[in-house]
């Protein structure tokens, strides 16, 4: 499913915090998994886009901010605790939680702006399993946090598309019998890695127009001990 995805699935909390991204974040905006979650949200929107995004995250647009709230680094309301009553909420398949949104967030491939504007599709639903407590040790209802997913606003080319979606690794012996492969050329290919060190020689997975061309570059790395082709 990820892999037909044209973007990301996030997970963001009431508070700002990434609570879930897919890997494939890293295919559009640079940054590993691993770099984005459990790290505020606010830290990859453009300023100009952070107060919106805040306000998408409360379930009537209406993010606290009165005296009794705090300034956090980025400028904008920091309420101690954001909890609601879920009794006071609307239902969960309700059209008040479905959300459509444009924002700005931090591109490590862009080399222009430093920014992509993403379309967020999706709405929020309850986080279950947190179990996070109040001041006085009572237990916290689950909160509600957006799921969505991201979708650059400009589509890439379709030349762009088809080269970051069929790059992939191939590990051969030195007669180019096939070894193993990555999980990007599994899909690419359709066959296991089993399935691909067994049909013999890695030649008749090329195209006979480009048996040749493979052919001199084989032999010029047998030559010159390099480690690809």
């Amino acid at each position: 499913i990820l892999q037909a995805l044209n973007g990301f699935v996030l997970v963001v909390t009431s508070e700002g915090l990434v609570f879930y991204s897919s890997h494939t974040i890293q295919d559009y905006l640079g940054f590993h998994q691993s770099d984005v979650i459990n790290q505020s949200v606010f830290e990859l929107i453009h300023t100009e886009d952070r107060s919106e995004f805040q306000r998408q995250l409360h379930w009537a647009f209406n993010p606290p901010g009165g005296q009794d709230s705090t300034t956090g680094a980025h400028g904008l309301a920091k309420p101690s605790v954001v909890t609601y009553n879920p009794e006071q909420l609307p239902p969960e398949n309700s059209s008040f939680l479905e959300r459509n949104f444009v924002a700005r967030f931090r591109c490590l491939l862009d080399n222009s702006s430093g920014f992509m504007a993403l379309h967020f599709q999706g709405r929020l639903k309850f986080l279950h399993g947190q179990n996070r407590k109040a001041a006085d040790g009572t237990q916290v209802p689950s909160q509600l946090a957006l799921f969505a997913v991201a979708t650059p606003l400009q589509p890439p080319a379709i030349l762009e598309i088809r080269t970051k979606n069929m790059i992939f690794r191939t590990k051969h012996k030195l007669d180019f019998t096939p070894l193993g492969c990555d999980a990007k050329g599994r899909v690419v290919l359709g066959y296991t890695e089993i399935e691909l060190c067994m049909r013999g020689t890695g030649y008749q997975f090329i195209h006979a127009a480009d048996m040749l061309h493979c052919a001199e570059n084989h032999v010029r790395m047998m030559r010159t001990g390099e480690s690809g082709l």
